[in-house]
């Protein structure tokens, strides 16, 4: 006996799409365009902004998930509701085809970008069917999907090989010599890997932990290059991979590096537990490790309230809540103004007297208008709480040593990192804080003598010819995931070059 499973969703178990737009024929054209492609699988509620502003209220009410909201008002408030009653929902402002050329347009989408009202705009559609349209509304219920649903993550694979294995995804290392082995997949060992295997180079990448590294957390990159909207760190890390291996690049999931020993012709990186891999060049863009505070009370919460990293899959479990953010980096601001969207209140506490040195000036403003609070000159000394939950931490004033217990639900560490360097060679030449020396640095720092070759270190080549270092681990590299990702383009050439003067 069998029995037919519809795939389609019943009405009643539809997410909804709210059109607010007051002109009515405006939103009848665009409540058609909606229905036409997206009614299958979502609920299109249109109409005027009063009654789509009840139709979010009666959503609430009753349970029912709202995916997106659409409005032309140009005022924060309609948007600011949808957020106060769905903090999972998207949020669009329409606007017309060119507007951008008018200031009033302008100074509207700015400013609620800026105050986190919306999460873009989109132009009401011109055509039928109007595929751009179409392709703006797709990308925010993906968007959507991926905040509020499970789905498997290569980013969030860590540690046991077994586990990489179920997914389908190989542990596995060549068994032949490669051109060129990544030691690490975060932004700039993905990047390399992409540039390598298109150019014809074997090449094999080893992360130890999950592909992304430490960007694949960052809930929303919005200053890479071509992603206007903004990417979070794991679709970009995803999406590279894709290419990566569509391009022939090889991946070994959950290895790490523990060793490495020269010879004539290359390396050989020894791999736990007790493999190796031969390489005729190496790359390291390993990053690093969030450093930890050295605080035993907080122990009892780490993994349910207290959490290293940005952490971005666990914003929304922190809806109403009280939470606290330690650190003054890019990865800080990121991490608070995602929290911010579901949180009851954000502060970030930061032991300088400001955020302007070590965070970009597009994350303090939009923290500021996000109402997130900054705590200068303070670090945190002590935590406490009851039933495996956070609820307080202590507060010492760095100038006048005052202590102070604040209420704080939940705990989000982003302090610095170090390099995971202590397994290379000693050939391989590092700063007092384990960060490896490029180029001319390595002159600079150590003479002559830790370079006695006919020709000049290529700038991301290291004290050792052929091992090259790209991203965060590198001495002097520029935190970023862009100049990652440049790095990690670039350096092929030197590869190239290595490898050809090798041959000879």
């Amino acid at each position: 006996m069998s029995e037919s499973v519809s795939a389609e969703p019943s009405v009643a178990t539809r997410p909804v799409v709210v059109l607010a737009v007051d002109d009515a024929e405006s939103r009848r054209a665009m409540a058609a365009a909606l229905e036409r492609r997206f009614a299958a699988d979502y609920r299109v509620v249109a109409g005027p902004g009063p009654s789509a502003t009840a139709a979010l209220r009666a959503s609430a009410a009753t349970g029912e998930p709202v995916a997106l909201f659409l409005s032309d008002d140009p005022t924060a408030e309609p948007f600011a509701e949808t957020r106060r009653l769905h903090p999972d929902a998207r949020r669009a402002l329409i606007i017309e085809w060119g507007s951008w050329a008018d200031e009033a347009t302008t100074t509207s989408v700015v400013q609620l970008l800026a105050t986190n009202h919306i999460d873009y705009y989109v132009i009401r559609p011109r055509l039928s069917p109007d595929e751009y349209f179409n392709r703006a509304i797709t990308e925010f219920l993906l968007e959507w999907q991926r905040a509020t649903r499970e789905h498997f993550d290569i980013t969030s694979l860590r540690g046991d090989p077994r586990r990489a294995e179920a997914h389908g995804l190989s542990t596995a290392l060549p068994t032949t010599t490669v051109d060129l082995a990544i030691v690490g997949a975060g932004p700039g060992g993905l990047a390399a890997a992409v540039s390598a295997a298109s150019e014809g180079l074997q090449t094999a990448v080893i992360e130890r932990e999950a592909v992304g590294g430490q960007a694949g957390s960052s809930s929303l990159i919005r200053n890479y290059l071509g992603f206007s909207r903004g990417v979070s760190g794991a679709e970009l890390a995803d999406r590279a991979y894709q290419q990566a291996w569509v391009f022939g690049a090889r991946f070994a999931h959950a290895r790490e590096v523990v060793g490495m020993t020269t010879f004539d012709e290359g390396f050989v990186l020894e791999v736990a537990p007790g493999e190796l891999l031969t390489t005729r060049s190496v790359l390291l863009a390993s990053g690093v490790s969030y450093r930890r505070l050295s605080l035993p009370a907080l122990d009892p919460y780490l993994g349910t309230s207290v959490f290293y990293g940005a952490a971005a899959g666990e914003a929304k479990a922190q809806t109403g809540r009280v939470v606290c953010v330690v650190g003054g980096g890019n990865s800080a601001g990121q991490a608070a103004l995602h929290l911010a969207r579901y949180a009851a209140s954000v502060s970030i506490v930061v032991r300088g007297a400001t955020l302007a040195e070590s965070m970009s000036q597009y994350l303090v403003e939009e923290l500021a208008a996000a109402g997130v609070v900054i705590v200068t000159e303070a670090k945190v000394v002590g935590g406490s709480g009851s039933a495996g939950a956070l609820e307080s931490i202590v507060l010492r004033d760095r100038v006048t040593g005052v202590e102070s217990t604040v209420r704080c639900d939940a705990l989000f560490i982003t302090i610095g990192a170090a390099p995971h360097t202590g397994w290379l060679a000693p050939e391989v030449l590092r700063d007092q804080w384990g960060y490896v020396l490029t180029g001319q640095d390595i002159i600079a720092e150590a003479g002559r003598r830790a370079w006695p070759h006919d020709r000049l270190p290529s700038p991301l080549e290291s004290s050792l010819p052929g091992f090259f270092v790209v991203g965060d681990v590198r001495r002097g590299s520029v935190k970023r995931v862009a100049s990652a990702v440049g790095e990690g383009s670039v350096v092929v050439s030197a590869v190239h070059a290595f490898l050809a003067q090798n041959a000879r």
